[in-house]
């Protein structure tokens, strides 16, 4: 099969090209980052060129990319999306209804929201690790004494715009919202943010900026719910970083520092290829607490995790928890004190942690590597 990639800069799409290559087929990547992720006039030119010049059996890419799908449909190509992202954009819903279109989302809620929402080729399909990739990697001892660490975390703490956005608002509005982000870091499994912010609500907020003549650029209903999403996921990671340090040596990850976090080993970024898979197998433990706006879905980074062999210690997740067994493959929290416990414990027996981490690795190697992911995806698309 001959096809064409559209490549945003996607950190995925290294292992896709390769898996794609492995089953024979002809890739050519066309990497380009929108100015306008709807309109780009120089992209519309290269990219038609491409599809009149070649002859591609179908589009594919990492995410779902407004513009690759009004050019596919134009063209009368099909267009296959695998979307690691949560929650999808979908403020403009008409470029994901074109026929051509066949997208795959991790997250099963997102998958029904679009099948709700008169999307044709909808289809849930969780992520995939290269396994082949990450089992060439060497731990030397030089790395086990850099990267090793009782408990690390790797990713974003989540600036969130609420608290400025909420210092314009009425004591009663941040009453309500300040109540749902202290009510939704108690509840694991169900995310009820989107249920409780109503377009009435989400409404006179806005009456209330306008009012008083402030500007404050919070788009929409859909900006409002991810920005709440964040907060609590901040909130969640400072809390459990914070209590997990005062007990153990813990290591970070992150794009920021925290004052908040002063007693913790902060190590800045670490690169996706040649830093993470090393800190994922030399810790004793990888505390991986999900995006809040992930409602379903298995996050690629926990994959990564057992992909590398490490040990996941994440909060409770329906997909996480259908796929893999608490205690047997994967470790699986269910509050703040529970992540405290299970930690001390796993930590206590490393026979038992080890244990899991090897379960979790064979189960990625089995049922989450590439190639029969991509098979399944194909067989969904017709392009088989």
């Amino acid at each position: 099969m001959n096809i064409l990639l559209y490549d945003m800069g996607s950190y995925t799409q290294g292992d896709l090209i390769y898996c794609l290559e492995r089953q024979g087929c002809h890739c050519k990547n066309l990497m380009y980052k929108f100015r306008n992720i709807y309109e780009d006039d120089f992209f519309e030119r290269k990219f038609s060129m491409e599809l009149t010049e070649h002859q591609y059996d179908f589009v594919m890419s990492t995410n779902f990319h407004p513009m690759v799908a009004k050019l596919c449909h134009k063209f009368h190509k099909k267009y296959i999306s695998w979307i690691y992202d949560s929650p999808i954009n979908t403020t403009r819903m008409e470029y994901y209804q074109y026929p051509t279109n066949y997208i795959f989302l991790f997250d099963r809620l997102d998958t029904e929201h679009l099948c709700k929402s008169g999307v044709e080729h909808a289809y849930h399909m969780p992520l995939a690790v290269n396994t082949e990739r990450i089992r060439k990697l060497i731990i030397s001892q030089a790395d086990k004494k850099r990267y090793g660490s009782e408990i690390s975390f790797i990713g974003q703490l989540y600036d969130s715009f609420l608290p400025q956005f909420l210092s314009a608002q009425n004591e009663y509005t941040k009453g309500y919202i300040n109540a749902l982000v202290e009510a939704q870091l108690r509840v694991y499994g169900y995310n009820f943010i989107e249920e409780m912010i109503t377009d009435d609500f989400s409404t006179q907020m806005d009456e209330y900026f306008s009012r008083f003549q402030i500007k404050f650029d919070t788009n929409n209903k859909e900006e409002l719910i991810r920005n709440i999403n964040k907060q609590v996921t901040r909130t969640e990671r400072l809390i459990l970083l914070n209590m997990l340090g005062r007990a153990h040596q813990v290591t970070y990850y992150s794009n920021s520092k925290s004052e908040s976090l002063n007693h913790l080993i902060y190590n800045g970024t670490a690169h996706y290829f040649t830093e993470m898979p090393k800190i994922f197998r030399c810790s004793k433990l990888n505390l991986n607490p999900t995006l809040k706006s992930i409602q379903s879905g298995i996050p690629l980074r926990a994959l990564d995790i057992l992909g590398c062999g490490g040990a996941l210690l994440s909060n409770w997740q329906p997909e996480l928890a259908e796929y893999f067994t608490d205690g047997e493959d994967v470790i699986l929290y269910e509050g703040i004190e529970d992540a405290l416990y299970k930690a001390d414990y796993y930590l206590k027996h490393d026979e038992k942690r080890e244990e899991i981490a090897r379960n979790g690795y064979e189960k990625v190697v089995s049922e989450f590597s590439y190639p029969p992911k991509i098979a399944a995806i194909f067989q969904k698309a017709g392009v088989l």
